[in-house]
């Protein structure tokens, strides 16, 4: 039975002010060079916060996301009227995340002209970041000694997988490059087999989070001592901490890292409790993916509710479930009882059964669900939506801390090619359109 489309509360309606609003990063501005995932996160994550984030994409081309995944089938060469294949140049919704509520500026910075333009804005901004390899921004003369010189106030972030020392400091990475260096690949997959890695460049997205901190930091150490400084920022170190239970392990007890022989899947291993697992529901999805739910019990009192919810009260009182070690000798039998009840259930009915008698429960949702329907996130309007001139009504990311006094917030929609030439330009740096069009024409924008 598909029911994928029954019982879901509305969509929101759109909120095209929500860019209008002052933040408390309001008056900070960011020069932003870049480019993928990990670099791009970072500064945008300040935008929630107020602040302008000027994002700059080369002249008579642009950032590889706004067409990442609408390649033409036959040739990689940019097609006319900012169109690639069959879609828009503006459809990409991996741009659309990595970048909204930044402005986008063009600019040739291999034209001297160019490089002339990025040291007049350097002391216009409060910080600039990229996340190019060590020998880009050195190799066009933007040394930290010379960024420092041209804005003592301003905090230079690079982000790299090996940092911008040591004898590795000069390697390529990305995600999965930061997965396998740091030891998340190895303790990933089943036993006897190779490391299976993770299905989506998860620390792509953490290291970006992470960079958001440090610039979040610098900001703070400026305000407070009103010198600048840089951050080199080492990706790979930054996932180390993700593993650190098994560094833990080895500088204690000598241990090596290892999967382990009878992989947990979704029973709990520290520490043993029981029943812990997910349990297949009534109804599949649109595709035709099986609906599941989570059930956990920490404690006796929990497990007695579950059974009064399930209406077997007698559970309880049989030797095999009767105690928590027991229930996990048994674990295989029990859970056969509970997916029979939930079998035949509705998932988010379970659920709310469930925590309302203090068990532990929620619904295994997936994207669609949490973008679509999840009332809690829409309560908290984490997917505010937002007009756009080429996609009409879209979602957008939100911030998910809710602070009282300093909300965050959706600074506005993705930008359009070159959208903000005419601010950065005319406005910041006092050029006339007679200049401007006299840099375009010779191709530095």
């Amino acid at each position: 039975m598909n029911t994928a489309a029954t019982h879901h509360p509305p969509k929101p309606a759109a909120n095209n002010a929500a860019h209008r609003q002052a933040g408390v990063l309001s008056g900070i501005r960011v020069l932003d060079f870049t480019w993928k995932t990990v670099g791009p996160w970072a500064p945008r994550l300040l935008t929630h916060y107020g602040a302008e984030v000027i994002h700059v994409e080369r002249a008579g081309g642009w950032d590889d996301h706004r067409f990442a995944t609408h390649r033409s089938l036959t040739t990689d060469a940019p097609e006319p009227n900012h169109v690639q294949g069959d879609k828009p140049l503006y459809t990409d919704p991996y741009f659309n995340t990595l970048h909204h509520g930044k402005l986008a500026i063009s600019l040739n910075t291999r034209h001297p002209e160019g490089l002339a333009i990025v040291e007049r804005l350097i002391p216009q901004c409060d910080a600039i970041v990229e996340n190019f390899s060590a020998e880009v921004f050195p190799n066009w003369g933007l040394t930290w000694e010379r960024i420092h010189q041209l804005n003592p106030k301003i905090i230079y972030m690079s982000s790299s997988g090996f940092g911008h020392t040591g004898e590795w400091k000069g390697y390529r990475s990305f995600g999965p490059t930061a997965a396998a260096q740091s030891g998340l690949s190895l303790a990933s997959g089943l036993p006897g087999q190779p490391p299976a890695g993770w299905g989506y460049s998860y620390l792509d997205v953490m290291g970006g989070w992470m960079g958001g901190l440090a610039l979040m930091q610098g900001l703070l150490q400026v305000k407070k001592t009103g010198e600048g400084f840089y951050i080199d920022y080492s990706v790979t170190e930054g996932a180390m901490t993700m593993v650190g239970t098994y560094l833990l392990d080895y500088q204690v007890n000598g241990r090596g890292m290892r999967r382990p022989d009878f992989p947990p899947g979704n029973r709990a291993v520290f520490p043993q409790v029981a029943p812990h697992n997910t349990y297949r529901c009534t109804g599949t999805d649109r595709v035709g993916q099986h609906w599941w739910v989570f059930i956990a019990c920490e404690t006796q009192a929990q497990f007695e509710a579950l059974c009064a919810v399930m209406q077997q009260p007698d559970l309880a009182l049989d030797p095999k479930f009767a105690t928590n070690e027991a229930r996990v000798a048994h674990q295989d039998e029990l859970d056969i009882i509970i997916g029979g009840w939930t079998r035949a259930r509705r998932r988010y009915d379970i659920m709310r059964q469930c925590q309302a008698a203090g068990i532990i429960a929620a619904v295994v949702q997936s994207a669609e669900d949490r973008v679509e329907y999840d009332p809690q996130l829409q309560h908290r309007e984490v997917f505010p939506i937002i007009e756009h001139p080429e996609l009409g009504e879209c979602p957008y990311e939100g911030y998910p801390p809710k602070l009282s006094r300093t909300p965050a917030f959706v600074h506005g929609r993705a930008p359009l090619l070159a959208e903000h030439n005419q601010y950065v330009y005319g406005e910041l740096l006092g050029m006339s359109a007679t200049d401007i069009d006299g840099l375009r024409a010779r191709g530095v924008i």
